[in-house]
């Protein structure tokens, strides 16, 4: 029974794990059921989605650039995959119209609007890029002078009015998503401020460039209120959220964004250093020489995300904001609050008994081999090597030739050699050098046993 059981998990697994490896391990394609379809539908957000089959040579050969585009586009444009291979996708399948592998839809804005099909015969990261990013249903209306931005004010009084200020010539693509997912509640705009003129005209600082400004139009109002939270996805789509459902008013909302950090996480960090080179390929097409890689950098690589925008913002990677002089004097005081605090901490802390031996006696740890704190270890000295035997005196024969002195002295003997013609006198050493008084004394032992050391003659009486 437990065999059959496994069996049975194992092909019930089979599939999904099969269409999980049809993308790579870190893709940023996100498997639907029918549940997740439809909630996607139900989002006015423009997304892609992969009609495929794992068994599917051709989607099998497409998977990469597909990964790629989503790697681009994320996280403004999501990118989806529907198996259709499994038993429980069949009928959603039917539904969209798949007649053969892979298909690829578009769908510009949930399903509030028919999706458009991928026909073209280069299923290419480039293209799939270019058709995501292209038809996207926004409605944002250029201000080319800003003298026209009054007119268009008081045009769509009656309604909220969100206007962008930014440097470049393009409509960045995070305010393309946002123009087309609130369409239904804001009027959209975008002024190129080039220079910073506008924003001195309209009263403001002129702001740096890759920098943007979002101007947000209370309905019945002419005068503006400056958003001043981070220009990313996820920040302004929960300020704009928070004004259409009304949970806030226009000014609490804006300070609750100003208080909002960015703190990428390592996973958008990672996403961000891979996304670097693949949109400048993506946005280029590809390279198929080196005088199209130039190309790209020129047009891509300089300043890609003050063009493009960071993934999922407007501009490069928001600043971490400079606190005033109160708050970091604020901060200086928790400081040493905490610090305080942690020292009348440690000075209630018992002190660690100290540890005894059976008897009672305190254990000392030596914290070196010698057994002293300070002390270095003794290191083991050669023992002198016991000189030969000299013959007795009644045998021993006058000469007047020196007697050779060999080439090694024992290490263990610091008397130095002296001549035949001078008698070996040996200076007593301080009592406190202990170390010299006792390498000295083992040649006396043995010159009081009336051996003759090694290297001198002995004198005659």
């Amino acid at each position: 029974m437990l065999l059959s059981d496994l069996i049975l998990v194992s092909l019930a697994l089979a599939p999904s794990m099969v269409s999980a490896a049809l993308f790579p391990k870190n893709t940023q394609v996100k498997f639907l059921d029918p549940k997740g379809f439809k909630k996607v539908m139900k989002q006015n957000v423009t997304s892609a989605v992969a009609f495929v089959a794992p068994w599917c040579g051709h989607c099998q050969k497409m998977a990469p650039d597909w990964s790629n585009a989503a790697l681009g586009l994320y996280p403004l444009v999501p990118f989806y995959a529907v198996d259709c291979d499994k038993q429980s996708n069949k009928n959603l399948c039917a539904q969209q119209g798949v007649q053969g592998f892979p298909t690829l839809k578009l769908y510009p804005r949930g399903g509030q609007v028919p999706p458009l099909s991928y026909d073209s015969a280069e299923r290419s990261a480039s293209g799939f890029y270019y058709w995501a990013s292209r038809n996207i249903p926004h409605g944002v209306k250029k201000i080319y002078y800003v003298e026209d931005i009054a007119p268009w004010v008081e045009e769509h009084k009656t309604e909220t009015r969100a206007l962008l200020l930014n440097n470049g010539k393009h409509i960045p693509l995070l305010w393309q998503v946002l123009g087309n997912k609130y369409k239904d509640f804001f009027t959209f705009a975008i002024h190129r401020d080039r220079h910073g003129k506008s924003s001195i005209a309209m009263g403001l600082e002129s702001q740096e460039f890759g920098q943007s400004k979002v101007l947000i139009y209370p309905p019945g109002k002419t005068d503006f209120v400056v958003y001043e939270g981070i220009s990313k996805h996820d920040s302004l789509t929960k300020f704009f959220d928070s004004i259409i459902d009304g949970t806030a008013n226009l000014e609490i909302a804006n300070k609750q964004a100003a208080v909002e950090e960015f703190e990428p996480t390592e996973e958008e960090l990672e996403i961000e250093r891979q996304q670097e080179a693949q949109r400048i390929a993506l946005a280029h097409g590809g390279y198929s020489d080196l005088i199209d890689f130039e190309e790209a950098i020129k047009q891509h690589g300089k300043d890609f995300h003050g063009k493009h925008g960071f993934p999922g913002s407007m501009g490069d990677m928001p600043r971490k904001k400079v606190p005033s002089p109160e708050q970091e004097k604020d901060e200086i005081m928790k400081k040493i609050v905490k610090s305080q605090a942690e020292e009348a901490a440690r000075s209630t802390e018992t002190a660690p008994m100290v540890k005894t031996g059976d008897g009672a006696q305190v254990v000392f740890e030596p914290a070196t081999e010698s057994g002293h704190p300070s002390t270095p270890a003794a290191v083991p000295r050669a023992e002198p090597t016991p000189a030969p035997e000299a013959a007795s005196s009644s045998d021993a024969v006058p000469t007047t030739e020196a007697v050779e002195t060999p080439a090694e002295v024992p290490a263990a003997s610091t008397t130095p050699a002296v001549d035949e013609a001078e008698p070996a006198v040996v200076e007593a050493e301080p009592a406190a050098e202990e170390e010299t008084v006792a390498a000295k004394s083992a040649p006396t032992a043995t010159a009081e046993a009336g051996e003759v050391p090694e290297g001198h003659v002995k004198d005659e009486l």
